[in-house]
């Protein structure tokens, strides 16, 4: 290639770092390795409510740990910096272009209201129209609308999109040109009426301005490919060429999410995984090796990638898979790096178990056995114990299923924190909802109310969650077995209730 190759992942610091984020990391790390280019971390953080430094901070511890080091970025320097957008936007690089956008007549001041905008958009449901903006200031004269803004009313800029044709893109990974009419894309917002750019402006330019050469990224973002090539073309940008990829899928082919697999990186390292092992793994999901291996280093995948050997067709994030070959990294370490690993596993949440489970041990000992529950991938549960004093099978599988359920509906909340104060509230709101008694309601509704009390819903659920009629305090034990084990083990424990 006749020009550097120079590409990158933008993440947003919004919460736990994501798989996605290394898939898509590990893809551009790659491509940029083989062709001896560079690989750049740039955090896209214009969502201020949302973003925070925490979660930008996990972003480069996860990404170091995987090995997918960047050789330009926020904690690492460079010479296209600042690589955080909001110091990008405190040195007005966005304000100028979308002013240049203006001035060409390819952008214009819109001033309409929240309220307007919701009149719109209720008026164009009421018609069973296409939700979006009516154009209604595109045509107005660019004087009058400066005058507008220097008395100070409130305005965004937006994109003048075409209003006839199409758009068509050649995306190298897919065999049939990308299309989509113009008159179904709205005039994007580029820049807020607080003076922030949304990530349409702030991507394009910032890949300009870092020499960025390829945008690998995934398939989500090709209903806002028009977007990106139009403000290329108006500004006067040659366009990086734009690569989508498969997003990951749950087995069942839905978008990979929290409520049906792990998707926190931090969670496998706190699990015990090897960055190695995860590595290979998500490379088996979009490129093959072409010598058929499933097994290999990053260093070897390096040397024979290839971008037109990625499979865009949904890669399945199969955590069983996974672990078949998590167990051949792991079988296969030295004994001082296995010691090394089983040390850095109990370690990692020692100081969260050690003050749950102290009250119940009498030598150093008894802490494996008290503690086995949160580290065992499974537990053994019995019938005997699962049932609690005065239920059925039936019973207790019904009440398992509702907390199952509340719990992975809580799980999957935008914002929802897997900590005992919230898990408490919530499941005693819930065993509150369930053992009212409506007036008028019949002796079989007055018995299934009066089984949603403290002791036997808590013993149930403890039986479940650890195996054991003894654990420590309920909520506390829920809040370090994380999401994914409780409900995982409520599910098996319904299972052994059939």
């Amino acid at each position: 290639m006749s020009v550097p190759v120079r590409v990158r992942i933008a993440p947003s610091p919004t919460g736990d770092p994501h798989v996605g984020t290394a898939y898509i990391g590990l893809l551009n790390y790659c491509f940029a390795r083989h062709h001896g280019g560079k690989f750049v971390l740039r955090i896209e953080d214009t969502d201020q409510q949302r973003c925070s430094e925490a979660s930008a901070q996990a972003i480069y511890a996860s990404l170091k740990w995987l090995g997918l080091v960047y050789d330009e970025g926020p904690d690492v320097g460079g010479e296209r910096g600042p690589y955080v957008q909001s110091e990008r936007v405190k040195l007005g690089m966005y304000q100028r272009y979308a002013e240049q956008l203006i001035e060409q007549g390819d952008a214009y001041y819109c001033f309409c209201t929240a309220r307007e905008l919701d009149a719109m958009k209720a008026r164009q449901r009421a018609n069973n129209e296409p939700i979006m903006y009516d154009r209604r200031h595109r045509g107005a004269d660019l004087a009058e609308s400066r005058a507008r803004v220097a008395k100070g009313e409130p305005y965004v800029i937006r994109l003048k999109v075409p209003l006839e044709g199409e758009h068509v893109y050649k995306d190298r990974l897919r065999k049939l040109p990308v299309a989509k009419g113009w008159k179904e894309i709205d005039d994007q917002v580029l820049l807020k009426s607080d003076g922030w750019p949304t990530y349409h402006l702030a991507a394009v330019v910032d890949d300009h301005l870092m020499g960025i050469t390829h945008v690998i990224r995934a398939e989500e973002w090709l209903n806002s490919l028009p977007k990106h090539t139009l403000l290329n073309q108006k500004l006067g940008f040659t366009p990086p060429e734009y690569v989508h990829v498969g997003l990951l899928r749950n087995a069942d082919k839905s978008k990979i999410s929290k409520r049906k697999n792990p998707t926190n990186l931090l969670w496998y390292r706190e699990q015990g995984f090897l960055p190695e092992a995860l590595v290979n793994f998500l490379a088996t999901l979009g490129h093959s090796h072409p010598d058929g291996r499933e097994k290999f280093t990053l260093d070897e995948l390096v040397s024979v990638f290839d971008l037109d050997r990625i499979n865009v067709a949904g890669p399945v994030f199969d955590l069983v898979k996974l672990k078949n070959l998590q167990g051949q990294y792991f079988r296969e370490l030295s004994p001082e790096r296995m010691r090394a690993e089983v040390h850095r596993a109990v370690d990692a949440r020692f100081d969260k178990l050690l003050p749950l489970v102290k009250e119940r041990m009498v030598v150093g000992g008894d802490f494996i056995w008290q503690a086995e529950p949160f580290y065992a991938d499974s537990v053994t549960h019995h019938v005997e114990d699962l049932v609690p004093k005065g239920w059925d099978k039936v019973q207790t599988k019904t009440m398992l299923e509702q907390l199952q359920q509340a719990l992975k509906q809580f799980a999957a909340g935008e914002g929802s924190q897997w900590d005992a104060p919230s898990l408490e509230a919530l499941i005693r709101g819930l065993m509150e909802s369930r053992s009212q008694v409506p007036e008028g309601a019949t002796d079989e509704a007055r018995a299934a109310a009066q089984l949603w009390q403290n002791k036997p819903v808590f013993m149930a659920l403890r039986v479940a969650a650890t195996g054991k009629r003894e654990s420590p305090p309920l909520f506390d034990t829920l809040a370090v077995l994380g999401s994914t084990k409780t409900l995982e083990r409520l599910g098996l424990a319904q299972q052994k209730l059939r």
